[in-house]
């Protein structure tokens, strides 16, 4: 009889431990993780965005791109490839909003990293663009060099940036459009500093 009442109080004991450090943890709810905890609110800061580095050919530009060209623009960088399913959903809410809010100071830009070896050539990808009708600007990095800046883990990835040229959001995987026209539609009624 010891030895059961031993052993129970042992059991019981780890488990209340256990109990315990799991109840240290703060969870996000169901609803919270549609919205990656880590942008639930727009950021705050005054660190400068990483500036994009031209590593191949764009597509729907004449010109290299950069955040420093882009100063005074809300900027909306996404990483993504076309063979993604994933990133193939986003594409028609990125239409929609360059469409709706090109000519109020949103760009956008596809930033294209490839996953498979078929999504690395360059014909490939303007066949998917044509196909897409994205008409925002794309750059074609089979080379991830913004991807590794921008220290991107997963397709599609979003980040918006400030009219300074401030990183505010961030975004992976789908859902929260919403969300993500929210900040848009906040950070282009914010002035810039040269606005001030």
């Amino acid at each position: 009889m010891k030895k059961i009442i031993y052993v129970f109080t042992i059991v019981v004991t780890v488990l209340a431990i256990i109990v315990l450090y799991n109840s240290s943890f703060n969870y996000a709810s169901e609803e919270e993780n549609l919205i990656p905890i880590e942008v639930k609110n727009i950021r705050l800061a005054d660190d400068p965005a990483d500036e994009i580095v031209t590593t191949g050919p764009w597509i729907n530009s004449s010109e290299d791109l950069t955040l420093e060209k882009l100063k005074g623009k809300v900027v909306l960088l996404e990483f993504w490839t076309f063979g993604c399913y994933n990133c193939t959903n986003t594409v028609p809410h990125l239409n929609e909003w360059y469409k709706k809010y090109k000519d109020k100071g949103l760009e956008i830009i596809g930033i294209h990293c490839p996953e498979f070896d078929y999504e690395r050539d360059v014909d490939n990808i303007k066949d998917a663009v044509k196909d897409l009708e994205i008409k925002y600007p794309v750059l074609i990095d089979n080379n991830f060099n913004n991807w590794y800046k921008y220290d991107v883990h997963a397709w599609p990835t979003i980040f918006v940036i400030d009219k300074n040229g401030v990183e505010r959001y961030k975004k992976v995987g789908e859902k929260g459009y919403k969300k993500t026209e929210e900040v848009i539609t906040t950070l282009l009624s914010e002035k810039s500093n040269e606005d001030n």
